[in-house]
């Protein structure tokens, strides 16, 4: 018994290295196909959701309740298989709302709690750069998607290259 244990210690390393390649090589597609991966990401998702909502609207017909949310799911699964840079749009404008909202509430929110303080300044700063940012979202949707695209992609790669290290120090430990 105690042997298998060492055996899987021994190779509890391969899965997060592989995980690891598999996060830095999509990071780097991201970095370098910026909207053609956004559109990939909402085609796959699309597969997804429509496989999750149709599995759930199965379920739920079985029980004889109304399938509202599996419905919409799955209609907007379709939508983002059929139409994935409509769908980018959609997101890159609800974006570019929530973050001119999420400005305005701050520099109110700052102004409101405020008294000359540190974080009274910080807070309209971050409102007012939130509101920039958001107003450029609204008015340069493909520079959006790819600046998106872009930042998405190096967090990605920083998360795969850190569980590498971390496969590594794992393989260390056994070998």
């Amino acid at each position: 018994m105690a042997e298998i244990n060492v055996t899987k210690a021994k190779t509890a390393w391969i899965s997060p290295l592989i995980y690891s390649i598999i996060l830095i090589v999509a990071g780097v597609a991201m970095i370098v196909f910026k909207s053609e991966a956004l559109r990939w990401i909402l085609i796959i998702a699309g597969v997804l959701a429509v496989i999750g909502n149709t599995i759930e609207l199965v379920i739920i017909l079985q029980k004889k309740i109304v399938p509202i949310v599996p419905i919409i799911g799955i209609v907007i699964g379709v939508l983002l298989i059929l139409l994935p840079g409509l769908m980018a749009d959609v997101v890159m404008i609800l974006l570019g709302v929530f973050l001119i909202i999420y400005g305005v509430l701050n520099v109110v929110g700052s102004v409101m709690n405020g008294n000359g303080t540190i974080a009274l300044v910080l807070g309209v700063i971050i409102g007012v750069l939130a509101v920039a940012a958001g107003i450029y979202t609204l008015f340069n949707i493909n520079d959006t998607k790819d600046i998106a695209m872009i930042i998405i992609g190096a967090i990605t790669v920083v998360i795969g290259a850190i569980n590498a290290i971390g496969a590594v120090k794992l393989y260390m430990q056994y070998h």
